[in-house]
């Protein structure tokens, strides 16, 4: 048979250590699977088409390339085959980005190396045109889309490389990330080492060819080549002292990486945790989150979170602030409906990656239960209360070892199982017989999505309360402030629309608190609108403007333009008082460069009496609150119509119950209600009691009720919460629930703290 190495591995076989190190130091991430990718990229003989969703192949590309002239180029760009001529005729890299599952049918002569001799000269037709081929010419593609489908034409002229960022190279990329903050003599006896190991190995490797080299233009006896000799007896000591130091240095090494495992915790979480970011564009195509982004929250979490001597303690610490942050960071871009299942998913493979959630009860949970064979299936024994579906739902849970007999005991405890089943709360009434000592949380959630899937989202809370904690299910409000300072001049901040939602409002609020007035321009995008678009942008860049471009989704077209005009940004210098604001509806075909470089947000109503109210009070400013002459009245109203505003609103997701015609409240209400209480309290002596209810309950919110039964609810509640008690009352409950009252005179921040 052939011999073969045991251990045999592709990227030292075909690259020297001193190239990977290059490689790694221009951006490659080190670890095994991306050095695997810079080995196929440099070596293979087709040109490479990188998927690259994250980014890290096109850094890569640009550092290694730059020096050497690299010419980029994209398929919008009018002149690119002008561009990839003159860099085919002089030997320049090109790097074509951000394809998409086409290509320009006029680059095949390039991918497939369509080169002819003539005259001893190299050429290749390009077009209408033959070109001068130099053999230094290199050329890369890129595309941002994360699992594309290329045809089978590409695909034999290409080389498809994916470079999409594994689990274990993003563990290695930011165990070096948080090693290097907290331990930085850690981090940079590793990479003196490894440059030293590189370079010794390099020099064993030139030794080795130089006697090689010697040997095969000898000539006449070897002993009578004094210059072989004294090279070999020189290389000999020479690689005996390198051995010498490859083994103290591989054995620091060692040491070094038993040191740096301590820390890998954290790495294993931030990179779980990213990954459940990627799977959310599954979800939706505006959900796409950057690499670089990630590694920027990452960082500031090292910096941020608390400090203990304690290894222990501090890895802790560091992995609860930073995966509060991840959410809080990226609630502000899902929608309501998401937030939950965002939550829920962080959870999950958090306690999978500690083997706290077995596989089969979880992917149960995901998938349910298919009955095959419907002869060998348990009989129903309550049909009169368990339908067909939920028992196929049991009998295929009792085929999982922890619930072996959970069919047979609807037969043995039919009156338990039925008291169970109509109780009002079934994920905290006791299961039936045994079972109730049997199951934890997640069976018991297993048997919950079997019987009662209306109950499965308050068992999931639940869930994610006791294993990540009650914050991770109460989104934070959007704090537009908050926004603005995590923004920079360089990224855009993306409005993702929601139906009746109009986020200008907010902004407005934001532009008069930071006196853009003069220096905010808005444009609504649709038919001939770019070239304004784009001169806006231009003027903003250069005198720190804020720009709105709203409705983004009516000018799809435009968009691979305003694409290049962010990545203009990025490698620019912007005006640092610049800011780019977009709006859009989710649409698939929403450049993903530009998601991932911007700060996303939705605008819709927050879920809950609580999160309505806080989003409220965050769009109330100093000013506005401190402007009434009648502070105490304003104050305790102004949480009257706070209340009155979110009930209106959460009563929507009771459906016919609590509407029954669905309408569309929103800030502009709000805020026209809140200026007319203040404006009123101000000109009155007395509380106009009469005005304010008619305004607020019949003019304003009562504009859009049209059924007589919706509008007596509005009667009801305007009645209650706009009275003389709510002021002459201390406390005054504005609900049944102890909860809800107007709390004593404060400013504002008391106010946002009673909230919250």
């Amino acid at each position: 048979g052939l011999p073969c190495d045991p251990d045999f591995s592709l990227a030292p076989f075909l690259a020297k250590p001193t190239d990977v190190r290059f490689w790694n130091i221009r951006g490659l991430p080190s670890d095994a699977f991306s050095t695997e990718n810079g080995v196929v990229v440099t070596r293979g003989t087709r040109w490479p088409l990188m998927i690259d969703p994250q980014g890290q192949a096109i850094k890569w590309i640009k550092n290694m390339e730059g020096p050497r002239g690299l010419k980029i180029i994209d398929l919008q760009q009018p002149d690119f085959l002008r561009t990839l001529e003159n860099a085919i005729q002089f030997g320049s890299p090109v790097l074509l980005q951000n394809v998409l599952e086409e290509l320009d049918p006029s680059l095949a002569p390039v991918l497939t190396k369509s080169v002819i001799k003539r005259n001893g000269q190299l050429l290749m037709r390009l077009g209408d045109k033959e070109v001068e081929y130099s053999p230094d010419f290199r050329f890369y593609i890129t595309t941002k889309l994360a699992n594309p489908h290329y045809t089978p034409e590409i695909s034999t002229k290409t080389t498809i490389v994916n470079f999409a960022v594994k689990e274990q190279g993003l563990e290695a990329q930011l165990l070096g990330i948080v090693v290097r903050k907290e331990r930085p003599e850690l981090e940079e006896q590793k990479d003196a080492l490894v440059v030293n190991i590189a370079a010794a190995k390099k020099q064993l490797v030139d030794l080795e060819d130089e006697i090689l080299m010697l040997l095969s233009t000898a000539q006449g006896s070897l002993l009578d080549n004094e210059k072989l000799i004294n090279t070999l007896q020189s290389s000999k000591v020479t690689s005996e002292e390198i051995a010498e130091q490859l083994q103290v240095s591989e054995v620091t090494e060692a040491k070094i990486d038993t040191a740096r495992e301590g820390y890998r915790p954290c790495a294993q979480r931030a990179s779980i945790l990213f990954f459940v970011l990627c799977d959310m564009a599954r979800v939706d195509p505006m959900y796409q989150f950057s690499l670089d982004a990630y590694v920027s929250l990452f960082n500031n979490s090292i910096d941020k979170s608390p400090k203990s001597n304690s290894l222990a303690e501090r890895i802790e610490a560091l992995n609860n602030y930073h995966t509060f942050a991840v959410y809080r960071s990226t609630c502000r871009g899902l929608f309501e409906k998401h937030k939950l299942l965002f939550s829920f998913q962080m959870c999950a493979k958090i306690l999978e990656a500690s083997a706290k959630l077995p596989v089969e009860e979880y992917n149960f949970f995901l998938r349910g239960g298919i009955v095959l064979d419907r002869d060998e299936q348990m009989k129903n024994p309550c049909k009169g209360w368990i339908d067909a579906s939920a028992w196929d739902n049991i009998t295929e849970l009792d085929r999982l070892p922890s619930f072996n007999g959970l069919a047979a005991s609807f037969e043995q405890y039919t009156r338990d199982w039925s008291d169970w089943f109509t109780s009002n709360e079934p994920e905290t009434f006791p299961l039936a017989g045994e079972w109730d000592n049997k199951c934890n949380e997640l069976q018991r959630m297993l048997i919950v999505r079997c019987l009662r899937p209306d109950r499965v989202v308050f068992m999931a809370t639940s869930f994610i309360i006791n294993n990540l904690g009650p914050k991770f299910v109460e989104p934070p409000a959007l704090d537009m402030n908050e926004v603005l300072e995590d923004s920079s001049c360089f990224s855009p901040l993306i409005f993702v629309l929601s139906p009746g939602e109009d986020p200008h409002h907010a902004l407005n609020n934001l532009v008069k608190q930071h006196g853009m007035g003069e220096r905010f321009h808005h444009l609504s995008l649709g038919q001939g609108q770019a070239p304004i678009a784009t001169q806006l942008v231009r003027d903003g860049v250069e005198r720190g403007h804020w720009v709105f471009l709203a409705n983004c989704h009516l000018s799809i077209s435009w968009m691979p333009e305003l694409d290049k005009i962010v990545e203009e940004l990025q490698g620019g210098k912007p005006h640092p008082n610049f800011r780019l604001w977009l709006s859009s509806s989710p649409h698939p075909d929403f450049p993903i460069s530009i998601l991932q470089s911007g700060i996303k947000m939705t605008t819709e109503p927050p879920k809950g009496l609580k999160a309505n109210m806080a989003r409220l009070y965050n769009s109330v400013a100093e000013p506005r609150f401190n402007r009434c002459a009648k502070p105490e009245k304003y104050k305790k109203l102004l949480v009257s119509l706070t209340f009155f505003h979110s009930l209106l609103i959460e009563r929507r997701k009771f459906l016919t119950l609590g509407w029954n015609i669905p309408y569309d409240f929103n800030d502009s209400d709000f805020e026209v209600c809140e200026n007319l209480l203040a404006l009123y309290l101000d000109d009155y002596e007395d509380t106009p009691w009469e005005a304010l209810k008619y305004l607020i309950a019949e003019a304003n919110y009562g504009g859009r009720v049209t059924d007589d039964l919706d509008r007596r609810i509005l009667h009801t509640y305007i009645n209650d919460f706009f009275c003389e008690a709510a002021l002459s009352t201390p406390n005054y409950r504005l609900s049944s629930m102890a909860t809800y009252y107007i709390p004593d005179d404060g400013d504002l921040q008391s106010y946002k703290d009673y909230v919250h």
